[in-house]
């Protein structure tokens, strides 16, 4: 049985933290492959849909140069040519149909976790996958809240074992936009995407 790894996201742009945990998150559990699904539109960023909407193309492309060099990370266009509110259980089931006797494991931040039983469908996702849970540094205090919050039947998170990097994508189009570097935050192939396509300005 194949253990595959999902990481959903707006990825805008995609950033080092990104891959950093998407590495640790692959390495840690031994997955054969690990997919990315960038969304169309975040159910919970549905006041800035326009913003995503408009830079579709340019995250998944971002995306792809950022994972190119790992043979186990795949980008899957599913959310996008989708188009509307991506919802992760919807991700879940196309994955099930695509990769038939496999286990699933499904990455999410803590920030994400706290708020899980906001999702659509939140019952059936921790039925249908692993969940696991990688940390932000404002959240490590709250470790027990979000495993209690998690824990569904006999189903419980695992809390992946990944380091605290302080990236953001907010931080980075802030940075674009003030016209200082982002060289550290970003793969040189991701800088030169932006750039050369002026986004973010």
């Amino acid at each position: 049985m194949k253990k595959i790894g999902i990481i959903g996201g707006t990825f805008n742009p995609v950033h080092l933290a990104h891959l950093i945990i998407a590495e640790q998150f692959t390495n840690e559990l031994q997955l054969d492959t690990c997919y990315f699904f960038p969304c169309f539109i975040s159910p919970f960023k549905t006041d800035v849909a326009s913003k995503t909407e408009n830079v579709a193309e340019h995250r998944l492309q971002m995306l792809k140069l950022a994972t190119q060099s790992n043979p186990k990370f795949i980008v899957d266009d599913f959310e996008i040519v989708q188009k509307g509110i991506s919802y992760t259980y919807n991700t879940i089931l196309y994955l099930k149909e695509k990769e038939p006797d496999s286990k699933f494991y499904l990455l999410i931040g803590s920030d994400q976790a706290l708020s899980f039983k906001q999702w659509s469908n939140w019952e059936k996702i921790l039925e249908s996958v692993q969940v696991c849970v990688a940390f932000r540094a404002d959240d490590l205090e709250k470790e027990p809240e979000i495993i209690d919050i998690l824990m569904y039947k006999f189903h419980t998170p695992i809390i992946l074992h990944s380091p605290i990097i302080n990236i953001s994508a907010s931080q980075i189009r802030e940075k674009i936009k003030q016209k200082n570097s982002i060289k550290s935050l970003v793969p040189d192939t991701v800088e030169d995407y932006i750039y050369s396509h002026k986004l973010y300005l």
